[in-house]
């Protein structure tokens, strides 16, 4: 959709949308300013057959958003649906080929009127040539590479209250290739003991013989390695009270106010805490029925949010006593997805490896110990040079290195943000380009959570690097993070961008990369001398949109 005009839309009579869905609801990159065209414009597009296929993940609340607001928007200026929206979880398969068997007969079958034969000149076309695709590894999320894992130890100085690792993976005879840009995906297995524990609070037999997606497989197999269990679904909570009989039983409700700190400078690691509300149930919620209680969480979506964020299944079966055969359960559960991580390495200078930086998440909740399913994976279960973990390579086609390696660079990544852009110094040193190199770095101490600084330290020494650049929040009274610093340097940054400069930032979408947009507008105003408006139409549409040289991998 990138680049395709609104005013285009009428033109076609058969319009098929395929699109994800961003963020909290929101159009991705690549359809946002399509989108924004079409609401303002709002083109006629009767005569025009449509369908929409939305792919997205239930364990959002705006599930699949951008495929239905789509849907909704061509119904309203009048196009006619051909096919009913699809939508598609991550595990996408199914129904995206169900839509596909039912999509293309569909727009086959309708007979459009075309020009007569001399309404335009005929123009003779020579096939284009056409370039060979590199030959694929045939690895996937689907058919994930087993490898191991040959080092993985902690980056953060002693008395840091993070844990960030630096994980190397090995990718033997897989002739995988990979990009600066990319991410790995590593496929997690849940720990040992949160399937023990489940399977003993549900009364299960863990030898008990199951179907899953995977084939037939014993249940503490498929606990294990073929679903989600580390974090309770909607699904399963609303389907409580179905189970539930109202017997005037007597329970205790703890209410929950929830909060969430990054604790290791990625935005998508997470920690949680609690802080205790009035003890006294409130008049709005349900008393001590448990069936009443069930009935609450499943209507009220607020509820339910606040009560899946901090649960597991663990702690659903010990407040609610409900019985589940093990084939009724895993109906109800989400497959196992993979993690994707941006790459900290050049295949150019590691050959025949990757490496990612990984802030690992611990926390506890309910009394019990808890973290990031991959994160603790990789740190805890699996051991290095033994083994096997299953990995896959997932490309950019966006967050790439300018093809001039004379192009100046700007980088922000704060935290574990900083993964992608040791790969960028790396292939930047590699190539042996011209172009100078600007890392914007920042964490909480320098003292703990100064990241790869030998390897900083000689690209400085030696003249990679231009300039580094970092905001330590609490190495002094103020907090001081990257947008900060952007702005101190303000000047300067303006001078890069008026000579071609990229921009690239990682990191944590929610604050810091709103934070570090703002300072850009701001720069532009300042120094660029221009208004508002302008200087917001330049960061967003002409550097980000059209010159593509404003470039983001956030999360």
């Amino acid at each position: 959709m990138d680049g395709y005009p609104a005013s285009e839309l009428s033109r076609y009579k058969r319009i098929l949308i395929i699109t994800s869905t961003w963020g909290e609801g929101e159009m991705p990159d690549n359809a946002a300013d399509l989108w924004d065209e079409t609401c303002s414009v709002n083109p006629s597009l009767s005569g025009v057959n449509y369908s929409v296929c939305a792919i997205g993940d239930t364990s959002y609340d705006e599930y699949c958003q951008a495929g239905i607001d789509w849907d909704n928007k061509f119904q309203e200026l009048g196009a006619t649906k051909v096919v009913d929206l699809q939508t598609c979880d991550v595990d996408y398969e199914p129904e995206w080929k169900l839509w596909v068997d039912k999509v293309i007969p569909a727009m086959v079958a309708i007979q459009i009127s075309l020009p007569s034969e001399t309404s335009a000149p005929v123009v003779e076309e020579k096939p284009a040539a056409v370039e060979k695709p590199k030959a694929k590894s045939g690895w996937s999320a689907k058919n994930p590479y087993p490898t191991k894992i040959t080092e993985c130890y902690v980056l953060n100085g002693e008395g840091s209250r993070k844990e960030t690792r630096h994980i190397v993976f090995a990718l033997g005879d897989s002739k995988m290739d990979y990009k600066v840009g990319d991410a790995l995906g590593v496929v997690p297995e849940n720990p040992p003991l949160t399937v023990d524990l489940l399977i003993e609070k549900a009364g299960w037999d863990q030898d008990h013989i199951v179907h899953t997606h995977n084939g037939e497989r014993t249940l503490w197999e498929a606990l294990k390695k073929d679903f989600e269990i580390h974090r309770v679904n909607k699904k399963f909570v609303k389907s409580l009270q179905e189970k539930i009989i109202s017997n005037g039983l007597r329970i205790k409700v703890s209410l929950i106010e929830r909060f969430r700190e990054s604790v290791s400078g990625n935005g998508a690691m997470l920690a949680a805490g609690d802080s205790m509300m009035q003890t006294e149930l409130l008049p709005s919620l349900p008393g001590d029925d448990p069936k009443e209680r069930a009935e609450h969480l499943a209507n009220d979506a607020d509820a339910l949010e606040d009560y899946i964020w901090s649960r597991d299944y663990i702690d659903v079966f010990s407040d609610f006593s409900v019985n589940y055969t093990p084939e009724e359960f895993i109906d109800l559960l989400d497959k196992l997805k993979p993690r994707l991580y941006s790459i900290a390495s050049s295949h150019d200078a590691h050959p025949g490896f990757v490496e990612l930086t990984v802030g690992i998440v611990r926390y506890s909740h309910h009394g019990r110990d808890r973290g990031g399913l991959c994160t603790v994976y990789m740190a805890d279960e699996v051991e290095v040079n033994k083994s096997d973990v299953g990995v896959f390579m997932s490309p950019t086609k966006s967050f790439v290195l300018p093809e001039d390696k004379s192009t100046d660079i700007i980088m922000v990544g704060p935290g574990t943000g900083i993964a992608p852009f040791r790969a960028f110094m790396e292939q930047r040193v590699h190539d042996g380009g011209s172009g100078k190199n600007w890392l914007f770095f920042g964490d909480q101490s320098s003292k703990t959570e100064f990241y790869y600084k030998e390897e900083i330290e000689n690209w400085l020494d030696e003249g990679h690097m231009y300039r580094f650049t970092t905001a330590w929040s609490r190495d002094q009274e103020e907090k001081i993070y990257v947008q900060h610093r952007l702005k101190e340097h303000g000047a300067e940054v303006w001078e890069w961008f008026e000579r071609g400069a990229y921009f690239y930032i990682c990191g944590d979408k929610q604050y810091m990369a709103k934070d570090v947009h703002r300072a850009l507008i701001n720069i532009a105003i300042e120094h660029g001398g221009m208004s508002e408006a302008d200087a917001t139409h330049f960061i967003e549409k002409t550097m980000m949109k059209e010159q593509k040289r404003y470039l983001r991998d956030v999360y």
